[in-house]
């Protein structure tokens, strides 16, 4: 589960799912295109028009036509940041990545009987937006990896967990967001320095996704890939340092009394 990088081009991934309909996200492969298919279902709370901020000059959402929401934001930030060529280690032609997100919500959407979604909703209970499995499946995901973050997000193809979005000012930062928030559904962990991982960012991970919102790499798509052949959570490695750890939060406790 710890994920180790190998040549894609040595890779055979075997993705097949007894039930297509109790999965909501679905990656099929080929030769030169991976095609990941999601069912979605949006919270009735982003299916009103993204709110302008009067402290900051949104020119991106200036840009947006009338009535634009923000499962329209939601869409667009998931599809432009994964939906991308990739040239993966090993191999010598770009692979074409291709995202189909099909809403609950939308009336001409054809949907197969007995289809699973996974869920966007709204959340303001804290200062950062997350993804977390049903109440039923938490906690006993740590016991079976050894790893904190399964506690909260006790992922597998069938429950993949629910992106709860926080309010952002910004239409950019929103959409980089509920990218990051993706790779969580399509299988991914976390590759920065959080109190889960004891403050310990993943080595050569700066620029990906599931660290600072940044871009989609083409190892993280080959994670998302190796989740849904193995079914299990896909996670960056991390090192124990009590001190580094009891240290931070030392420094946040300080912090909160000073102000």
């Amino acid at each position: 589960m710890f994920y180790k990088l190998k040549p894609f081009a040595d890779s055979v991934f075997n993705i097949a799912y007894k039930r297509p309909e109790s999965v909501p996200v679905r990656i099929d492969v080929s030769d030169k295109v991976i095609t990941i298919t999601g069912y979605v279902e949006f919270d009735p709370k982003l299916l009103v028009p993204f709110k302008k901020s009067e402290k900051i000059n949104d020119a991106l959402l200036s840009s947006k036509p009338e009535g634009y929401t923000y499962a329209d934001a939601a869409i667009e930030g998931i599809c432009e940041n994964w939906g991308k060529s990739y040239l993966f280690e090993g191999a010598t032609e770009p692979v074409k990545v291709n995202v189909n997100l099909i809403r609950k919500d939308d009336p001409d959407a054809v949907i197969p009987e007995g289809q699973r979604f996974f869920k966007v909703r709204h959340t303001n209970i804290s200062g950062t937006s997350f993804v977390t499995s049903p109440i039923w499946r938490m906690g006993w995901g740590f016991f079976l990896t050894g790893c904190p973050e399964a506690a909260m997000i006790n992922w597998s193809p069938r429950h993949p967990g629910t992106i709860n979005m926080n309010d952002y000012g910004r239409l950019s930062s929103f959409k980089q967001v509920v990218a990051h928030e993706f790779g969580h559904v399509l299988g991914l962990g976390d590759a920065y320095d959080a109190h889960y991982r004891f403050y310990y960012e993943a080595p050569g991970t700066d620029s990906y996704i599931m660290n600072n919102n940044s871009s989609v790499n083409a190892r993280e798509v080959e994670m998302a890939l190796r989740a849904h052949e193995t079914g299990k959570m896909q996670y960056f490695p991390y090192k124990i340092s009590l001190r580094k750890y009891f240290g931070r939060l030392f420094s946040k406790f300080t912090r909160r009394i000073i102000k």
